[in-house]
């Protein structure tokens, strides 16, 4: 139940970043994207219900480790704890933006978008308020996380909007001139302040993956890998592709591109719910080993051992694999052949995750 209400959250999220980044863009540089007002409202409604669910469950955990009654444990935890100081201003924030959108009149204003997209800022700094980073890392942790999740929620948010609501493919080469340097953008910030997020959280990357966060912290780092194919060949094939097909309809790519973004913020959501491992060792005293890596793993598994690699046979030709799925891939776009290049995408990330885990000693 949780890792579900904190995916809904994410794409919550994202639908309200995409909807408002595109209605700031003048109709002749996008596609005709209409986004219902009904969803928006029901999305900023949404977001303090989503985020009162893990609040919820610890509140449940600890009332019944410390004897108490659940009012007394969520009153505490509402007005002691970070996460719960950061839901009251979540909750605030969203009901504010709810009231706006439940204006006729505010609608249909030109400066809805600028302020419906300042709320949502606003509402992702207090998620990064209430973050792991925060807790350990004070306001550099806020910020850090805070910018890693409005990069991606732009970048994917708008990758989700085009391909759910798009009425039409007019102007798309107007669009992604300008989505493919806001992407690019994106991306950068997301990865800088992700390696800035995994320095305070997993400082031991590689060790980390005997642990259930390692092993979801490795699977999403490698969905980027088909997430930048499809990327890449909707905001730089474009082009090349039309000279040869003035046909040639890339909506379908852009939703193959937002369901891999979905798998995303899936494994993000299962990260979201599960403690960073600080120190590994220590981790391993209180947490069990990740079955994906014990049955895995060919040596003798102990909390004290430190993983390093050791590149043998199985993993180049895994890895070699992984190379052949992503020339496979970039044929089959040019061939204009979705599902096959869309599963050679998530081939190449599997055969990618086969060669690094077979590869540790």
């Amino acid at each position: 139940m949780i890792y579900l209400s904190e995916t809904l959250l994410y794409v919550c999220f994202a639908l309200l970043m995409g909807a408002f980044t595109l209605r700031l863009v003048p109709e002749g540089k996008r596609p005709q994207v209409i986004v219902p007002d009904r969803l928006l409202l029901a999305c900023a409604l949404a977001i303090p219900v989503l985020s009162f669910v893990p609040l919820d469950q610890t509140a449940r955990t600890f009332a019944a480790d410390f004897e108490l009654s659940y009012g007394q444990m969520m009153k505490s935890l509402l007005l002691d704890a970070v996460a719960g100081k950061a839901l009251i201003w979540t909750l605030l924030s969203s009901l504010g933006l709810s009231v706006l959108l439940g204006m006729k009149s505010f609608r249909q204003d030109r400066h809805m978008p600028k302020v419906g997209l300042f709320i949502t800022l606003l509402l992702a700094v207090w998620l990064g308020y209430a973050s792991h980073a925060s807790s350990l890392y004070g306001l550099k942790g806020i910020v850090i996380h805070s910018a890693h999740f409005i990069a991606v929620t732009i970048w994917l948010g708008i990758v989700i909007t085009i391909s759910l609501f798009s009425k039409d493919e007019s102007h798309w080469e107007p669009f992604l001139s300008w989505f493919s340097t806001l992407a690019f953008g994106c991306f950068f910030v997301a990865i800088s302040a992700g390696i800035a997020l995994m320095t305070f959280t997993t400082p031991e990357y590689v060790n980390a993956w005997m642990l259930p966060y390692g092993q979801m912290l490795l699977i999403k780092h490698l969905l980027l890998l088909p997430l930048l194919l499809l990327a890449y060949s909707n905001g730089f094939g474009y082009k090349n592709k039309l000279k040869h097909n003035a046909a040639f309809r890339p909506l379908p790519w852009i939703k193959a591109e937002s369901i891999v973004a979905l798998l995303i913020f899936i494994a993000t959501s299962v990260l979201g719910q599960q403690a960073p491992p600080h120190e590994v060792k220590e981790t391993l005293q209180t947490t069990a080993p990740s079955s994906l890596f014990t049955t895995i793993y060919k040596g003798s598994f102990s909390p004290d051992i430190t993983l390093h690699f050791s590149l043998g046979l199985d993993s180049w030709l895994l890895l070699a694999s992984a190379v052949v799925m992503i020339v496979g891939f970039f044929r089959m776009y040019r061939s204009e052949q979705l599902m096959p290049a869309f599963a050679m995408g998530l081939l190449a990330a599997a055969f990618g995750y086969g060669a690094l885990m077979f590869a540790i000693a």
